[in-house]
Formats: C-alpha cells, sequence, structure tokens
C-alpha cells in the first residue's frame, strides 16, 4: 500500500491507495450519479475522458472552482468526456448540477463504490478530511489508457494545466483557439 500526504488547513493528512499512472490502465469502477443509477467505467468505453476526483463539489479551493477552472481548460476539446468523481451524496450531486448548470460533467458519487478510494490512491485518512478523496485527475483514452496522472498535495494547489493542455494537444494534434 502507498502512502502520500494531502495539505489542509496547514496539516498533512495521509493518503492511502496505489496512485495509478500514466502507460497504465485506469481501474474499473462502480459508482452512482445523480439519479441513483449504477455508472461503470465501460459506460465511456469508446471515450477519451477526463477523471477527476474532487474533496467535494462544496469545497472552498478544491471543488466547484476547480472543476470550474478545468471546464474553462477544456473548451477547446469538447470530445472530451468529463467524469467527476465525489463523496458527494447523489442528492447533493444533483442540487450542484441544478444551481450551477454543469450539463458538461458527469457527476458521481463514490456512495456504492467505496474500494474506489484505494484502487485510485487517493483514500484521505486522516481527519478532519478521513474518508474523503483527495484531488486528482487521469486524461485517459477510449481503451482506458492513462496518458496524464496528477494527484493535488495541497488545497491551494491547482492542476498543472499547462501540462494537461499539452498533452491533451498530443492527442488531438490540435493548439486550442
Amino acid at each position: 500500500m502507498t502512502h502520500t500526504h494531502f495539505r489542509y488547513a496547514d496539516e498533512w493528512l495521509a493518503v492511502e491507495g496505489r496512485f495509478p499512472q500514466a502507460g497504465e490502465t485506469l481501474p474499473s469502477f462502480m459508482l452512482v450519479d445523480e439519479q441513483l443509477r449504477d455508472v461503470s467505467l465501460e459506460r465511456f468505453l469508446g471515450h477519451d475522458k477526463l477523471v477527476v476526483t474532487l474533496l467535494s463539489l462544496d469545497a472552498p479551493k478544491a471543488g466547484l472552482a476547480l472543476l470550474q477552472e478545468l471546464r474553462r481548460q477544456l473548451e477547446p476539446w469538447p470530445q472530451l468526456q468529463l467524469i467527476v468523481i465525489t463523496v458527494d451524496s447523489p442528492f447533493s450531486l444533483a442540487r450542484a448540477r441544478q444551481a450551477h448548470g454543469l450539463p458538461y460533467a458527469v457527476l458521481l458519487s463514490t456512495l456504492r463504490g467505496r474500494d474506489f478510494h484505494k484502487h485510485f490512491g487517493v483514500l484521505i485518512q486522516d481527519v478532519p478530511l478521513a474518508g474523503m478523496t483527495c484531488p486528482a485527475l487521469w486524461l485517459v483514452d477510449g481503451d482506458d489508457r492513462i496518458g496524464y496522472a496528477q494527484r493535488l498535495r495541497h488545497e491551494d494547489d491547482d492542476f498543472d494545466f499547462a501540462a494537461l493542455r499539452q498533452k491533451l494537444v498530443e492527442r488531438y494534434s490540435t493548439l486550442p483557439r
């Protein structure tokens, strides 16, 4: 089992699990959408996707604001499916979609997928965020091969958007507008 740390409110919190890296196949998952339907990774087979974990959509720094910045960064690549995974309840996800207009993202809850945290190396172990998912992302092709992966180390960090955009340019051989 691999351990790393995530800094929150001046404390280093242990993060458990093996973080899938570029070149590997993304582990399968079964999670829940805001309609309480089971959703597996297989549903997205054949589609390029960006899989993102956040603390919570309600998290002040690593939540909705980070998701909205991701959307801005991904605008030149509308073919990319954005899959956002949090510990938020399906009801909270539905409220967030309605309140903030998030038609561009598939919102999934770990409600019935508790092993997800460990299999993806994002399980925060220590209080006050114990049980939550560390912010991370994986750029994944239609065959579920990871082209780029990043896990944040601090609540104030942003994803490395320049590196992500470079991988997207390489993948699609196009420059953003």
